[in-house]
């Protein structure tokens, strides 16, 4: 028998509803990589489908340093202005040595963390490569069963050929720093190509 948090039924209601713990034991759930709990999150996620599909997407990259975080903190204060829901799923970079992530993007987004009609969610990349975590999607896709119409991913601070994100997204956000390389980093491929914002 289920222990009821791991009711896949009872979950994907709670994710319906709005529940704020319930959203969060979903991704929870959807990032475990304990073998018992992938065929509840295979469970939920299909209840969840139908109700999915409905939001926009962005992704946001950039080299570390570049602002990510400040600027979906203005970002999302914005869209909340004109009456959106906002989601943030902010990947964070895992170390190689002690396998830990800091998950510290959230204090830089202290104003849109406050407001009711945000939610945002830290998770580490772990050794899955492309900016974002193995379970990025899936954890969009929660986030749009819970009735957020805008979800935004900030990615690690990537490099030039990391562009997972830009293959989950309607729109690939690139925050690039002021006078950082050279005429040859400008033409190059990868990231730049992808990207369909550079800011």
């Amino acid at each position: 028998m289920r222990r009821p948090n791991l009711d896949p039924r009872l979950l994907a209601d709670q994710v319906l509803t709005g529940s704020r713990g319930g959203i969060a034991r979903a991704i929870t759930l959807v990032e475990s990589s304990k073998p018992a709990h992938h065929a509840v999150a295979a469970d939920l996620l299909r209840i969840l489908r139908p109700h999915t599909g409905r939001a926009v997407r962005v992704g946001i990259t950039g080299v570390p340093g570049a602002g990510k975080s400040t600027f979906i903190d203005a970002l999302g204060r914005r869209l909340i202005e004109q009456g959106h829901r906002i989601a943030v799923l902010a990947v964070d970079p895992t170390s190689a040595k002690t396998g830990g992530s800091i998950l510290g993007d959230r204090t830089r987004m202290g104003e849109l963390a406050q407001s009711e009609a945000a939610f945002i969610r830290p998770s580490p990349a772990g050794s899955h490569l492309g900016g974002v975590a193995r379970t990025t999607r899936e954890s969009m896709l929660v986030l749009e069963a819970a009735g957020y119409d805008v979800v935004l991913i900030e990615t690690v601070g990537v490099g030039q050929s990391e562009v997972a994100v830009s293959g989950m997204v309607d729109t690939f956000l690139l925050i690039a720093l002021a006078r950082a390389g050279d005429q040859l980093q400008g033409i190059k491929r990868g990231i730049l190509e992808m990207a369909d914002v550079i800011t």
